[in-house]
């Protein structure tokens, strides 16, 4: 696997931790940072409990949400926390490493043709967590040849993954594309088309954009009658995410300069969502940040307070109140997330470097944290999350900056051209700024040259 990865580390491992539970992509879908709406970081009692004070007046008001809705909101932070590799302790790191290790050793010792339906299928999982890639594709291509039923979507999934890793890129996008043609589209198949339309996109492929056109009916046609379910397995994907996918097209389309196309697809996607009906809560906030995001594209940035400034590692006080501009360079990349996204925190160094590396162009390069205001003051994590970014290109702002850029999924990024016009918004890999990595491919489509990409290590 470490000849090249077509995928980065965590992602890959993570995507595949889900799949030894289930679907390849796990019950959401490719893992993303997803800001909550509610969030409450509790103060520790005695014995380790968590104590939340209630005020008589806060107890006399209802919840805006359901506890439901509210319990997902909650966890999210831990789940995302959870979901990057790049936060697990050793002793998880070593678990999975041993966990691997007996995986790719009985994937060894075996082949495709030693098993039939279930155990065949299960034998493509095995070799996919040992991250035996040759022997993953065989084993679901084998099972996707069989003609059974139960885990067809989910071996086609595994088949485009190992294909990913072989730097079979091309295949894995027949594959998919085999798949949309014969298989019934459904929450298994709507996943795996996303996570290779991401791929594709983040690799600065144009097939990300043929591919969404291929499906764009299909997708219009689901959206229209709510939820999608899988017709083997109990994935389930909402409305939401179903209109999230359908609209990446328009965003594509945008990015490739279609600007009728884009509208078209728009205008399509938003009366198959009016057909859904009545949705929940939240997913009305998905479609409503979605469709935010979008109309942001050809127009000027938000303004966004600046409350500090972090680029000197004795930054103390606040440099404002301020705001992002008027200078933009040839190109400024923000990077909004959350202080509790510990990943995103993790990119703030490499981003910094991007922007030194870049200074003379110049493109400017920012990271934009915000305290989500609904998860409990806490001032000495808040200055320690500080002193941790102290000395890179990292701006404070108002929780309100993710209101008005529409934000739910981080990191978010947004690229500006010199005008602060806004050209590209949308969620970004944590290794975006790892050389060649996807900011410089979003920059080269824009600048139509090449941005200079901070050293190996």
């Amino acid at each position: 696997m470490r000849t090249k990865l077509a995928l980065p580390l965590h992602k890959s491992l993570v995507a595949l931790v889900f799949a030894a539970c289930g679907s390849p992509w796990g019950v959401q879908g490719q893992p993303r940072v997803t800001v909550p709406a509610q969030a409450v970081a509790a103060p520790v009692g005695q014995a380790g409990q968590m104590t939340l004070p209630i005020t008589p007046a806060q107890a006399a008001v209802p919840p805006a949400e359901l506890p439901g809705a509210i319990y997902k909101d909650a966890m999210r932070p831990l789940d995302v926390v959870r979901g990057s590799l790049d936060n697990w302790s050793d002793a998880e790191l070593g678990a999975l490493s041993v966990g691997m290790s007996k995986a790719r050793v009985a994937c060894m010792a075996t082949t495709a043709e030693s098993y039939t339906g279930d155990d065949l299928f299960d034998l493509a999982r095995l070799c996919s967590f040992g991250q035996d890639w040759n022997d993953a594709n065989a084993a679901a291509q084998a099972y996707m040849a069989s003609g059974l039923e139960p885990h067809r979507a989910q071996a086609y999934a595994l088949a485009m993954s190992a294909l990913v890793h072989l730097n079979g890129v091309d295949l894995a996008t027949a594959t998919a594309r085999e798949m949309l043609r014969k298989l019934p589209y459904d929450a298994e198949v709507a996943y795996a088309l996303i996570f290779m339309k991401d791929y594709l996109e983040q690799e600065g492929n144009p097939a990300a954009l043929t591919l969404a056109a291929q499906e764009h009916a299909v997708i219009v046609d689901t959206l229209g009658h709510g939820p999608l379910k899988a017709t083997n397995g109990n994935a389930v994907m909402g409305v939401g995410a179903l209109y999230e996918s359908a609209m990446e097209l328009a965003f594509l389309e945008r990015y490739a300069g279609d600007e009728a196309g884009a509208a078209l697809t728009v205008a399509e996607v938003e009366a198959a969502l009016k057909q859904a009906g009545a949705i929940p809560a939240e997913e009305r906030q998905r479609t409503d940040a979605i469709g935010l995001q979008y109309k942001l594209l050809g127009s000027r940035l938000p303004r966004i307070e600046v409350q500090k400034a972090l680029m000197s590692a004795k930054a103390k006080a606040p440099v404002g109140p301020t705001q992002l501009g008027p200078d933009f360079g040839a190109a400024t990349v923000l990077v909004l997330f959350p202080e509790w996204c510990t990943q995103c925190r993790g990119m703030m160094k490499t981003l910094t470097q991007f922007a030194v590396v870049n200074g003379e162009v110049p493109i400017h390069a920012y990271g934009l944290m915000f305290a989500d205001e609904t998860e409990g003051a806490d001032p000495a994590a808040h200055e320690l999350k500080l002193k941790e970014l102290q000395g890179t290109a990292t701006l404070v702002v108002p929780a309100a900056a993710a209101k008005a850029l529409g934000a739910i999924d981080f990191p978010l990024g947004v690229v500006v051209d010199h005008g602060g016009v806004v050209r590209f918004i949308g969620a970004i890999p944590a290794d975006a700024f790892n050389g060649d990595g996807y900011v410089s491919k979003v920059l080269t489509r824009m600048l139509g040259k090449a941005a200079g990409t901070p050293a190996a290590h």
